[in-house]
């Protein structure tokens, strides 16, 4: 393992790049172990489907509903934790050094975030294997006491290993939050962010600027701010909401870890309910914000042009950070219990987190509407995961409507918003930013363009095939997180035909399966190919805005000042990046951002 470069908090040289082959290999690793996981959680899942669509005989033992509920629990944890957290860990540690220009603040903390994180995980996957299975929920009394028999099926042991695997899964996330914010905000960088002329550096101004507040602010006042990158602020605000709602959390853990000893507990379910949905909901976020932030940086660059104003760029992102949090409580409806202002206030998070995505959304749809939009394959992830998106957001707002949720809450509704959000928007989203950036990361151009067309379109037709029929399920009332939703006490079950609805779910959920044959075949072959002599950077947006021989400027996003100074690569050829930027070719000065009031 080579050592990593010193790293320390000053500005970097003209001649050095922030992104430095140790950031590069952590970044690497990251991204590979999420994806790994995401198929072994991805298999998983296809047993869940062949159980319901009444096929368990063909497969054994895993046809009971004890081991259906390991299959729940892995599952859901294995995209929720197991996939979101190291390629958000990746993304992240990747988007600060790639556009705000940093090195990270002490890059010996990427092995300590990744052992933790794995050591972890692996120790909440492993209690599965040994029995544990209330869901990937475990709201108590769940796990000592299943949701199919008075006793749980598995021993305190098996409680205390998961316990214990998710406490130290969230010490990864107290050092990644440390990386983060020291890189994002410390005053030992000698850069523009902390001395530029006649601008307020002060931590109060840098910390408006990274969460997109100067949107908001009077113009005399926003003009004196330098706004973070796009993608920075996105990667900002989703570890604030990430921290921010980590201790109730922790608190929880704890409170299950205490009880498996055979200790009485000191939380009541209501609380309990409470510090689990208050980190919960962020947890939908933690990936997808950064992803956004992509959007934000990558998506004019395919489209050809810039946005109008960078003030739409930055308004949605302090709406999305109090809502993120704020909207827990909509989980809890069927909770009476529950204070009433909680839930009124959950109620209009929901709304709150609506409006937020759709400026962005609409900011961005305008963006390529009527452009010259190069339809690369990250391009066409991206296109397809906002659709995802948009789809998922419109039916967890019906979702998060109380009156509506009287209905839907323990149906496949639930199961089909957070599948078209999850994996037609957040999982297509990362495809489509493993494609752009794995070049730049690895030094080796991806296998083949074909396989990552095949992967691209059988993963959108089975994708949004499966959420599709999880939604037709949930409105015909089919329950969520049954082993056998078909029962002759309930006759509208059969008279329903919901064997067939759970039939079709089996068919599109191996689809998506196969459909990552594909992607495997090509990243293997990727990987343990040749490394290219030539660097291969992935062309940034501000290299398309300011066409020009080396050094190129690099503008930070301002609404008044011209772009800062800063030394940076020269654009690469056009055939870098032969998946994700394939075709792209030097194009004419890009107008430069207005400012409107």
């Amino acid at each position: 393992m080579s050592e990593p470069n010193q790293t320390t908090a000053t500005a970097v040289s003209a001649t050095e790049d922030p992104m430095t082959p140790y950031t590069k290999k952590w970044v690497r690793r990251f991204l590979y172990w999420s994806f790994l996981n995401f198929i072994i959680a991805g298999t998983l899942a296809l047993f869940m489907r062949t159980d319901q669509a009444g096929s368990s005989s063909d497969i054994g033992p895993l046809g009971t509903p004890t081991v259906f509920g390991q299959l729940l629990t892995a599952h859901g944890l294995g995209m929720f934790v197991g996939w979101q957290f190291p390629f958000t860990y990746g993304l992240v540690l990747f988007i600060f050094p790639k556009y705000m220009k940093r090195k990270l603040y002490n890059e010996r903390l990427m092995p300590i975030i990744f052992a933790l994180f794995f050591t972890g995980f692996y120790l909440v996957w492993l209690s599965t294997a040994l029995g544990f299975g209330p869901g990937w929920y475990f709201l108590f009394p769940l796990p000592f006491a299943s949701a199919w028999s008075t006793l749980a099926p598995w021993g305190d042991m098996q409680s205390l290993i998961f316990f214990a695997g998710m406490i130290i899964t969230n010490f990864s996330l107290f050092v990644f939050t440390y990386l983060v914010f020291q890189t994002a905000y410390s005053p030992k960088y000698q850069d523009q962010y902390n001395n530029k002329a006649g601008m307020n550096t002060s931590l109060s101004a840098k910390f408006a600027g990274s969460i997109g507040f100067t949107s908001y602010m009077p113009k005399l006042v926003r003009e004196r701010i330098l706004n973070y990158p796009p993608a920075a602020v996105a990667a900002v605000v989703t570890t604030i909401d990430m921290i921010v709602s980590a201790p109730p959390f922790f608190v929880l853990l704890a409170d299950g870890a205490w009880i498996s000893l055979n200790n009485p507990g000191f939380l009541n379910n209501l609380i309990a309910k409470n510090f689990l949905w208050i980190n919960y909901h962020p947890i939908v976020y933690f990936a997808f914000f950064p992803l956004i932030g992509m959007y934000y940086t990558l998506i004019p660059l395919f489209a050809k042009r810039n946005f109008s104003s960078s003030r739409w760029m930055y308004a949605p992102w302090p709406l999305l950070l109090i809502s993120a949090i704020g909207v827990y409580s909509h989980h809890l409806f069927m909770d009476t219990a529950q204070p009433e202002i909680l839930q009124l206030t959950a109620q209009n998070m929901s709304m709150l987190v609506s409006f937020g995505s759709g400026i962005s959304v609409f900011t961005l749809m305008a963006l390529i509407w009527r452009s010259k939009y190069q339809y690369n394959l990250t391009a066409k992830f991206f296109v397809a995961s906002i659709f995802g998106w948009v789809i998922g957001g419109i039916m967890g707002t019906e979702e998060g409507n109380n009156a509506f949720d009287m209905y839907l809450h323990n149906t496949y509704a639930v199961v089909s918003h957070f599948h078209f959000n999850g994996l037609d928007g957040i999982i297509l989203a990362a495809f489509g930013v493993l494609y752009f950036i794995l070049p730049e990361i690895s030094g080796k151009q991806w296998y083949s363009k074909t396989l990552g067309e095949i992967h691209f379109w059988t993963t959108c037709v089975g994708g949004f095939g499966l959420a599709f029929t999880f939604a037709a399920m949930g409105y015909l009332g089919v329950a969520r997180r049954q082993y056998q939703p078909i029962s002759p006490l309930l006759p509208f079950t059969i008279t329903l035909d919901y064997q067939l609805y759970l039939d079709i779910a089996l068919f599109f959920a191996l689809f998506v399966a196969a459909a990552q044959l594909p992607f495997i075949w090509n990243l293997l072959k990727t990987i343990t190919g040749p490394t290219v002599t030539t660097p291969i950077t992935p062309r940034s947006l501000e290299e398309i805005q300011i066409p020009v021989s080396p050094p190129v400027p690099i503008p930070t996003v301002h609404s008044a000042d011209p772009p800062p100074q800063m030394n940076d690569r020269g654009p690469s050829s056009g055939g870098a990046n032969p998946i994700g930027g394939i075709g792209l070719t030097s194009v004419n000065q890009m107008p430069k951002q207005k400012e409107t009031d």
